[in-house]
């Protein structure tokens, strides 16, 4: 064999050799992939490997008619390894057709070897599986050496296979195994670029369908001359709606915003960002209302170079709006609104430093609030509150603050105020209220005042001021109680006329029935003030049930049999009525023990409230109500007489009966 010869051969080899690369070469620098059934997929990769092997397979090194040699043994067994056994199935197969269609002296062992090519590379997928190789370049090269070795081997069979050994060993032994070597490092790297390929657009598919997917949050990044790199579908919609701008991959984004003043704030938060700052900031817009949005602004970097800038928006209204609310019950009062005692002590210790100038504390307290609870409700007693946190506030006139720090107890804090200025405030603040009524009942302020001198500390001005006002209270105690009660029987009267009238007949009647029993001059007075005030405890009961035409409902009527125990709370509070609260509670007893509200029965009774009790009836049952007709004197009487003895005390109706037809008592003229 001489020089020109082998180099034929080597060219021949070569040119093989090239085709493969070429064609791995064009494998490797695409990422297409088929995008169909996975079976069908492995078929149509078995029919293009086939047609591959074919077309190695006409471009062989012919060593002599009918034995030819070419890469088949590279192909075949990395198809088998990388691809799987249905794909290497269909390419041998077409491979060992062609070469029966080829014929020739070798076609036997070119048939064995194609054969034996698949087998091994199936066989070392096998393997690779349960077994892995730490360095994959030594397992292609052994991959390479195992295949084209065993193939080498079954070339002593060909004829002149002395000459055939010697021409092919170094292509077989040498040169295949470290080409097998380098196309499987080139598949293996083209599979994984696929692979991450597929994983770069799977991620952001999951990323455009996870900012898409929020529907409260705008999404956006801009390139370095804020250009739209992408966007969510929400500020897209949020763009058209407010802006009336349709954007786009490569807008401007500034361009979006006629406005001048907005625009500016914009480009100002996006040249922090690029400058590499990551910042969020809270932003009030006219938009729909007045709205609150929360950007976050992020520099997007590649290395130590911004390639962008990430933004994201929320609308944070309702939960600054939550949090001013959470933030208001943390330091304002939520029935009146005025600051609470947290605020209070918190301003206290800022005035207290105030080392330099006074500090005059006013502290106030709202006399009988616990009489407005209990005998015209908690609403009205709300009310109270509400109307005196009104005035308070009305009067500071923006002089320090005013605070609720209790149930009925507000407090000043008066900063550069002297004492004599202090002084004036309350009188001043006393005159305000003076004609304040809420129900027709005044409202009463017990005060006290004392002012931190500069270099005094305020804890001993608060506590001073605190004393002051106690003392106050307790001075006006008993006398606002009473006027208290006199207020309340003058709203009564007012809004119920027939009352004081009634009240006079009862009492004629008490005083003259009291003077039939030798009552002494004191017990006649207790009986005249019992018949003004036994129905006092009607002033919590709803005006629409005391005037209502035509019978009460239960519910109504239990409305109405709580006036006694009113009546009792409100007269048990004034020291000089307290001898007659017991009575005020039990004029609805009756004799027999079926009244209300105790089910007292006989002497149990007080005899004052007993004697109320028939005065009281025989009034009701001659006066004209929303709910009946007047009765005459003649049916009172013989109403009277038929309750003797069960609701009412039969001694008594005896005395009442006889000063009647004595004529002491006179109910028939006129007033009666």
């Amino acid at each position: 064999m001489n020089f020109n010869h082998i180099i034929d051969i080597f060219i021949s080899i070569s040119n093989n050799i090239l085709i493969l690369f070429t064609i791995v070469f064009l494998y490797a620098i695409t990422d297409y992939e088929l995008n169909m059934n996975k079976r069908l997929k492995q078929i149509m990769t078995g029919i293009v490997i086939g047609l591959i092997a074919l077309f190695l397979m006409s471009n062989p090194f012919e060593f002599a008619e009918g034995i030819i040699f070419d890469t088949r043994t590279i192909l075949l067994p990395l198809t088998a390894f990388f691809f799987g056994i249905i794909p290497v199935t269909i390419a041998t197969t077409i491979a060992v057709l062609f070469r029966l269609y080829m014929g020739g002296t070798g076609m036997i062992i070119g048939i064995f070897t194609i054969v034996a090519s698949m087998v091994i590379g199936i066989l070392w997928r096998i393997k690779q599986r349960k077994h892995q190789f730490k360095n994959e370049y030594l397992e292609y090269y052994i991959l390479g050496m195992l295949t084209n070795l065993i193939a080498f081997i079954s070339f002593i069979f060909l004829p002149r296979n002395l000459n055939v050994v010697a021409t092919v060993f170094p292509v077989y032994i040498i040169i295949f195994p470290v080409v097998t070597m380098l196309i499987a490092v080139f598949i293996i790297q083209q599979q994984k670029r696929i692979s991450m390929t597929k994983l770069e657009v799977a991620q952001k598919l999951l990323l455009q369908s996870s900012i898409d997917a929020s529907h409260n949050i705008e999404i956006y990044m801009l390139d370095p001359d804020y250009n739209y790199l992408t966007y969510n579908i929400f500020h897209e919609s949020q763009i058209k709606k407010y802006y009336r701008q349709n954007i786009a991959i490569g807008t401007n984004f500034l361009s979006v915003f006629k406005d001048d003043n907005q625009r500016s704030r914009l480009k100002s938060q996006l040249e922090r960002a690029k400058l590499g700052e990551q910042f969020s900031v809270l932003v009030e817009l006219h938009l729909d209302g007045e709205k609150i949005f929360e950007e976050y602004y992020t520099p997007v970097k590649r290395g130590k170079d911004i390639i962008g800038i990430t933004v994201f928006i929320k609308d944070v209204t309702e939960q600054k709006r939550f949090e001013s609310s959470i933030l208001k019950l943390s330091y304002y009062d939520s029935l009146t609104g005025l600051p609470n005692r947290r605020y209070f002590q918190e301003k206290l210790v800022e005035y207290g430093q105030m080392h330099d100038k006074p500090v005059s504390i006013v502290t106030c307290d709202v006399n009988g609030l616990k009489l407005f609870n209990d005998t015209l409700g908690h609403k009205t007693g709300d009310k109270v509150l509400i109307e005196v946190a009104k005035l308070l506030t009305k009067h500071l006139d923006n002089q320090g603050i005013v605070a609720r720090i209790g149930g009925d107890e507000f407090i000043y804090l008066l900063p550069n105020m002297s004492h004599k200025e202090g002084q004036a405030f309350v009188e001043s603040l006393e005159n305000l209220f003076e004609n304040q009524l809420i129900k027709g009942i005044k409202i009463a302020i017990s005060y006290g005042l004392a002012t931190k001198e500069v270099g005094e500390h305020i804890d001993d001005a608060l506590k001073q001021s605190e004393e002051a006002m106690y003392q106050h209270k307790l001075f006006e105690h008993t006398s606002h109680r009473s006027e208290f009660i006199k207020s309340i029987l003058n709203t009564l009267r007012e809004k119920n006329p027939r009352e004081k009238e009634h009240s006079n007949r009862v009492a004629h009647i008490c005083i003259e029935i009291g003077k039939a029993l030798d009552m002494k001059k004191h017990e006649l007075a207790l009986l005249e003030a019992i018949a003004s005030l036994h129905d006092i405890g009607k002033i919590a009961i709803d005006e629409a049930i005391l005037n209502k035409p035509g019978k009460l409902n239960e519910e109504e009527w239990k409305a109405i049999k709580r006036h006694p125990e009113i009546g009792y709370r409100i007269i048990s509070t004034a020291p000089q009525y307290a001898e007659i609260a017991e009575d005020i509670l039990s004029h609805h007893e009756h004799f027999n023990g079926q009244g209300y509200p105790r089910g007292l029965k006989g002497e149990e009774i007080p005899i004052r409230a007993r004697i109320v009790a028939i005065a009281d009836a025989y009034d009701a049952i001659v006066s004209k109500r929303t709910y009946k007709e007047s009765m005459s004197h003649e049916s009172a009487i013989e109403e009277i007489k038929r309750c003797r003895g069960t609701q009412f005390d039969p001694h008594l109706v005896d005395i009442f009966i006889r000063l009647i037809d004595d004529g002491t008592l006179n109910l028939t003229k006129k007033g009666h």
